[in-house]
């Protein structure tokens, strides 16, 4: 088994819409794979990180370096792994934000502005630092105490973390809605991308 890291730029802004997109179609291919991982996107920035058998995250690495979607890609780290340590998520996700930094620790002088391909590059203790805090165990401080429960507790951090995914969702198909009414209406893309949301966050 093997763990990837890699670092990218958007072409260009992504709408809630493309994210909500993005999302749910890696959910989907990395759920047929085995594959799990986390993506932070930011300032047009992309870093991410999958886990799982070697030529499968091979072959998807391949994919993704070639997506019309982003450019300058770099991978970081290509790295043999005993145990996943994304377990939680077939694909987790967080926006970068200055609230969300601020529960980091060791980031206190790291903010939303600096979070771009050119700062990331140079400064590859901040990247680790924030892919650590998104790793199984220690993705919030809760879910840090909670661990060390028994199994019931065990049950109720991976709840948590299912919650905090859906949520994400959420608010992405309500941003792409409002912004989809900004523009006119609703396409019959958008619809269809909305309709595989709602199954998504339905699913139990």
């Amino acid at each position: 088994m093997i763990q990837v890291s890699y670092l990218s730029r958007a072409t260009g802004p992504m709408s809630a819409e493309q994210l909500l997109a993005l999302l749910l179609q890696s959910r989907t291919a990395n759920a047929a794979r085995g594959v799990t991982g986390m993506l932070l996107y930011g300032n047009e920035t992309f870093l991410q990180v999958i886990e799982g058998d070697d030529s499968v995250v091979d072959d998807l690495v391949a994919r993704i370096s070639r997506d019309s979607r982003h450019n300058g890609f770099q991978i970081l780290s290509r790295t043999p792994v005993l145990h996943r340590q994304y377990s939680d998520w077939t694909m987790g996700f967080e926006r970068v934000t200055d609230d969300g930094l601020k529960q980091i620790a060791g980031l206190h002088d790291f903010v939303e502005s600096k979070f771009t391909f050119d700062y990331l590059t140079r400064h590859e203790a901040v990247i680790e630092t924030l892919m650590d805090h998104f790793r199984a165990p220690h993705w919030d401080p809760l879910i840090r105490e909670l661990d060390a429960k028994d199994k019931v507790i065990d049950h109720l951090k991976k709840t948590l973390l299912q919650v905090r995914g859906r949520l994400e969702i959420a608010s992405l198909v309500l941003e792409s809605v409002t912004e989809a009414g900004r523009k006119g209406g609703l396409s019959d893309t958008h619809l269809r991308l909305c309709d595989s949301a709602l199954g998504a966050l339905r699913q139990r």
